[in-house]
């Protein structure tokens, strides 16, 4: 049995995740920041959601500072921790997710992002793969918008909605 709060303790900070790649790498993260930060990005709806979190949440994500997936959604969602202090964040390595999550979830094989949302027993009850849901499911125009960087939002509603489901029991 994986024990994921030593797995989560493991993993860096998002600060620290997001001064680890190449000057590029680390610009999209800062680009993907400042649009969240934007009042017309972000609407107050959502932030209002985020803080009516009830519980105590913690997202163990898998991710690479040079993948693109994972310099728009680990940036969503550190964005949510950073609004509601019951959501903590910590990032290992694709690899690590490799040796740990793979076998301990059974999966074919670790996409990153990948996110796991555990509570706050440290018991998963939901993941985020990749891409938002809207992206998965939609066409060409939503792909380009998110590869524009305009569906971060899309990202945060995908946590919201696991975070939400858990809390309605």
């Amino acid at each position: 049995m994986i024990d994921y709060r030593e797995l989560f303790s493991a993993g860096a900070s998002f600060e620290t995740f997001a001064r680890t790649g190449l000057a590029g790498e680390i610009a999209a993260v800062k680009e993907a920041r400042a649009k969240l930060a934007s009042e017309e990005f972000v609407a107050s709806e959502l932030k209002e959601r985020i803080g009516q979190v009830r519980g105590t949440y913690y997202l163990l994500t898998a991710a690479e500072l040079w993948c693109p997936d994972c310099q728009r959604n680990v940036t969503a969602m550190q964005f949510i921790s950073e609004l509601q202090p019951n959501v903590s964040q910590a990032i290992i390595s694709k690899s690590r997710a490799e040796r740990t999550l793979l076998p301990a979830l059974a999966l074919d094989k670790v996409r990153i992002p990948f996110t796991l949302v555990l509570n706050a027993k440290f018991e998963p009850i939901g993941t985020f793969v990749e891409r938002p849901e809207k992206v998965v499911n939609g066409g060409e125009a939503e792909l380009q918008a998110y590869r524009e960087g305009r569906l971060l939002n899309e990202a945060i509603e995908d946590i919201l909605a696991i975070i939400g489901r858990h809390e309605a029991g």
